[in-house]
């Protein structure tokens, strides 16, 4: 049989088992194995820059440790003191000899820190003296002083390093430089100084924190100058090792050092002269990864355990609700839409059911919902029409105009029969329920110059409104109904020098917020909540608003409307929102 059939034939639980298990398993392993890769791969990373940047710590202090001995040297070698008294002739006996090692030791000890830089050392004249700092005494050079003297002073004023006189391990290398008379030019002699080797172990001692981390520092040659393993002193570092400082192109390698895999990082001073090298057990890179490569692998057969007994839990969970689903349809599909569907659960399964619950709710409830909302359209349709085409209002509009012409105020009637005219041609619109801002507008000015004419002085009005927004649609005759309501009931009986202020406004770029305010009566709190409650059969006092609630609502949903904020005897905001039409 093909596996497509034979997959086909299998119940869905045991479809979950032979996926689930399978993807899991392949998961953590998947998992385990990036994520040690990573965890190798950073600790790595991270172990390599910290060691750089402890290499780098070390070079830095080297250097500044030569520059500091390099302006002993040079200060010393200049120095008039120095120059005086090698230059001074003195009596050849003994007397003469005591006063030019006491000029001597003046000359180096008054300049120079000897004690905290310089471990041994002489002074040898043009003229073949040997002044040594270390015990006072004078001497003839010897053979090899002779023939550093010529070394020296073929380099004119140049400091020369070198390897140190004793190999002891006090000290780390040589510098020697000629004596320069600063009058004359002449050469008076050189200085031959053993720095010692104190110097730099002191400044990376404490800066290794494990005991298989070790700092060593090299001359040219590749003799170790000094290291925290006092045994290597004044040693040859191995080829493996004087390698990297020969190859430009890489300052690390792993190497077989002290009987042990280690990595090993250099890096020259500024000057050149040496090169600092740092060694740390290759083992340390990869000891933390491996020590959480152990903890991983626990817990992944821990997981994976705990998987297979899971995966029998989850079929199961999911096998049961899927059939009671089923039994659930097959009575919806049967018109009973009462029953409540068997399955409570905050899954993804108790949200289907719940979905399917809502479903069939939905479904009963919406033929009665669509027979009430097409009773309520036809009585709103025809509230509607009693609303734009008020009779009683445009008789009374009459009146005042017999009455305007009878006084013979026939301006002022004329104005009343052209803005009552606009108005109702407005209404009209050729027939169209969707109209512009700007009309709308234009009605409204017309309604309130007509109830200035008849009532002069009730209140003022203002109406401030963006061109942009003028051209957007609106529903014809929404902003009639509340300012009729402001003026019959916000000023009418109650007062005169009312204001009236209408504002069209977007508070967001799909938003119209158009607020009609007034400074009348208000509408009282218990008005307030019955405002929108659904009337069937009278006409209540604030029919208007609940009609341009309605019709908001009906046309753009429910999330647009009115909302009304009113204190009595101070202000009354009545916000209408609905969304951008083009």
């Amino acid at each position: 049989m093909k596996i497509s059939t034979i997959w086909k034939q299998l119940n869905l639980k045991k479809k979950v088992l032979l996926l689930f298990l399978p993807l899991n398993v392949i998961s953590i392993l998947m998992i385990l194995v990036l994520s040690i890769s990573l965890m190798v791969h950073n600790g790595k990373k991270e172990m390599m820059q910290n060691s750089m940047d402890k290499l780098i710590l070390v070079c830095d202090q080297a250097d500044r440790i030569v520059s500091n001995v390099k302006y002993n040297i040079k200060a010393f070698s200049t120095s008039s003191a120095l120059q005086t008294a090698i230059c001074t002739s003195y009596p050849d006996n003994t007397y003469g000899s005591y006063m030019f090692s006491t000029a001597m030791h003046s000359s180096v000890y008054n300049i120079m820190d000897i004690g905290s830089l310089v471990y041994d050392g002489y002074v040898q004249t043009f003229d073949g003296r040997v002044f040594d700092i270390k015990t006072d005494e004078i001497s003839e050079p010897t053979p090899e002083m002779q023939k550093l003297y010529e070394e020296i002073t073929a380099k004119g004023g140049q400091m020369i390093f070198g390897p140190p006189r004793e190999k002891s391990g006090q000290s780390a290398f040589n510098i020697s430089k000629s004596l320069i008379d600063i009058d004359t030019g002449v050469c008076l002699g050189i200085l031959s100084f053993d720095v010692k080797e104190d110097l730099f172990y002191e400044s990376y001692r404490n800066i290794s924190d494990e005991n298989d981390e070790m700092f060593f520092i090299t001359d040219a040659d590749g003799t170790i100058v000094s290291s925290q393993n006092r045994a290597l002193l004044q040693t040859p570092v191995p080829d493996e090792a004087y390698s990297l400082t020969v190859d430009q192109t890489k300052n690390s390698k792993v190497l077989s050092w002290d009987q042990r895999r280690s990595l090993m990082l250099t890096s020259p001073t500024q000057s050149g002269n040496f090169h600092v090298f740092y060694t740390m057990s290759y083992y340390r890179v990869y000891r933390e990864a491996l020590s959480l490569t152990l903890l991983l692998s626990v817990i992944g057969l821990l997981v994976l355990a705990i998987t297979i007994l899971l995966s029998q839990i989850l079929a199961k969970s999911l096998v049961r609700p899927i059939r009671q689903l089923a039994d659930y349809a097959d009575e919806a599909g049967k018109g009973n839409f009462g029953a409540p569907v068997p399955v409570k659960s905050s899954d993804e399964i108790g949200f289907l059911a719940d979905r399917f619950q809502h479903m069939s709710n939905n479904i009963r409830e919406l033929t009665t919902r669509i027979y009430n909302e097409q009773n309520q359209r036809r009585e709103y349709e025809l509230k509607l029409m009693q609303a734009q085409i008020n009779p009683h209002f445009l008789y009374n509009c009459l009146d005042n105009i017999s009455s305007l012409v009878t006084d013979d105020k026939k301006e002022t009637a004329t104005s009343m029969i052209f803005h009552l005219g606009r108005y109702y041609r407005g209404i009209l619109s050729k027939g169209r329920n969707l109209i512009t801002i700007r009309e709308e507008l234009h009605m409204i000015r017309d309604y309130l110059e007509i109830q200035l004419i008849r009532t002069p002085g009730l209140f003022t009005y203002e109406i401030e409104a963006d061109e942009d927004l003028k051209e957007l649609k609106i529903l014809k005759m929404l902003l009639q109904p509340l300012v009729e309501n402001t003026v019959l009931h916000g000023f009418a009986g109650y007062r005169e020098d009312g204001h009236i202020r209408i504002r069209v406004t977007s508070d967001s770029e799909q938003i119209i917020c158009i607020t009609v305010s007034d400074d009348g009566r208000g509408i009282s709190e218990e008005t307030l909540n019955s405002l929108f409650v659904p009337t069937a059969i009278s006409m209540p006092k604030h029919f208007g608003i609940q009609n341009v609630q309605e019709r908001i609502r009906l046309k753009y949903g429910n999330s647009y409307g009115l909302t009304i904020h009113s204190v009595p005897g101070v202000e009354t905001n009545i916000t209408m929102r609905f969304p951008k039409t083009y």
